[in-house]
């Protein structure tokens, strides 16, 4: 089982975003990623006339130890990583002190992120899978800091702040489940503007070789416990400070709303549509729910709003009304496999200081070990 989700998993998102590249350099015994080399012939079609001096190449597949990424070439960010965790992967002698960022030689030297891109400009280096999920070895922590495992992160209030805690709530489902895939990426959504939606985002680094800097993040987590028990969720934050008081909630977002923004699909043999109608519905109420409280406790959840999704045509407008409440979502789909995950571990962020160690001593004074951008 685990195989046949992680297979499906990163050949579902392929679809979306590396499909050129997997086609076809499955065919290839070259691993480095980018634009530069000849591309054999689609299997088949060798004949056809476009072929005769190779396809344009563009996005890239990395493998590493425990996760998988896909490259934006263009972006010169990850476009998704795929990690599969288990309890036993979380603990091991990796540490950070020991870790170092490197540029990854596997892509390009003109399409890959550079170390240079980040320096003085006050983003954080944002791990997509975190360092904390690969304690397994040092060699396992010491590729989550291969810049291909990296985008631009606001730092005060979100990657030191509410998104470490998120992926410490992500880390804790594996003593619920024994199997958890989790999906990372950024985003790029627009905003209305006064003639219509507007896509603004910052870039760092030197024209024409630029970093974007996402608007948004997202997480989808699949989680597992044998063939008893299967739990499903995606999440949408805004790069952007949140508060910390902020329900976690309040950021899930509709599957399919969040590939049809990402143009991924992710699970594909697992999740068939009636699956993703019921995931969506508990999404949107869980959503509702969230968002309820933070209007009650008078919250703002940052500079942009938690995310630009709006629900999935394939709900019907009543249905989404009802979702506030929850009521008649619960009826329909209560009991579903896969169940929303917040159904089955309430979406609750630990504390804001969960990194100290309990009661006094050296370990109160820890700080939260996180990746900002160098300033020389």
């Amino acid at each position: 089982m685990a195989s046949r989700l992680a297979i499906g998993a990163v050949a579902g998102a392929a679809v979306g975003g590396a499909l050129t590249f997997v086609v076809v350099r499955r065919h290839q015994a070259r691993s480095s990623v980018g634009p530069g080399s000849t591309p054999s012939p689609l299997p088949g079609h060798a004949s056809h006339p476009c072929l005769k001096h190779g396809l344009p190449m563009s996005d890239g597949i990395r493998m590493y130890t425990n996760f998988i990424a896909s490259i934006d070439t263009r972006l010169r960010n990850p476009k998704w990583v795929i990690e599969h965790l288990t309890r036993s992967k979380l603990k091991g002698d990796g540490t950070r002190s020991s870790s170092q960022f490197t540029e990854d030689a596997g892509v390009g030297a003109r399409f890959r992120a550079k170390l240079s891109d980040y320096r003085g400009t006050g983003y954080d280096r944002g791990h997509m899978a975190p360092a904390s999920n690969h304690k397994e070895s040092q060699g396992s922590m010491d590729e989550t800091f291969s810049l291909s495992n990296i985008a631009p992160q606001v730092g005060g209030g979100f990657n030191r702040d509410y998104w470490a805690r998120f992926e410490r709530f992500v880390q804790d489902t594996t003593k619920s489940f024994d199997d958890v895939w989790v999906v990372t990426g950024p985003l790029y959504i627009p905003r209305p503007g006064p003639s219509g939606w507007v896509l603004e985002h910052p870039m760092l680094g030197q024209p024409p070789q630029m970093v974007a800097v996402p608007t948004h993040f997202f997480k989808v987590v699949l989680a597992e416990q044998g063939d008893a028990s299967t739990a499903v969720a995606a999440f949408v934050m805004p790069n952007s400070a949140i508060p910390a008081e902020y329900p976690l909630s309040a950021f899930s977002v509709p599957l399919t709303s969040l590939e049809e923004v990402s143009g991924l699909t992710f699970f594909p043999s697992l999740l068939d549509d009636a699956r993703r109608m019921g995931l969506d519905a508990a999404a949107l109420r869980w959503q509702a729910l969230g968002r309820a409280d933070a209007q009650r406790a008078r919250l703002a959840p940052g500079a942009s709003p938690p995310a630009l999704l709006p629900p999935p045509p394939s709900l019907p407008g009543n249905a989404v009304v009802k979702s506030a409440v929850g009521a008649a979502v619960t009826a329909v789909f209560q009991g579903s496999n896969p169940a929303h995950l917040c159904d089955k571990l309430q979406c609750r962020l630990p504390a804001e200081d969960f990194w100290k160690g309990p009661g006094g001593g050296a370990s109160r004074d820890r700080k939260l070990q996180r990746s900002q951008s160098a300033k020389f």
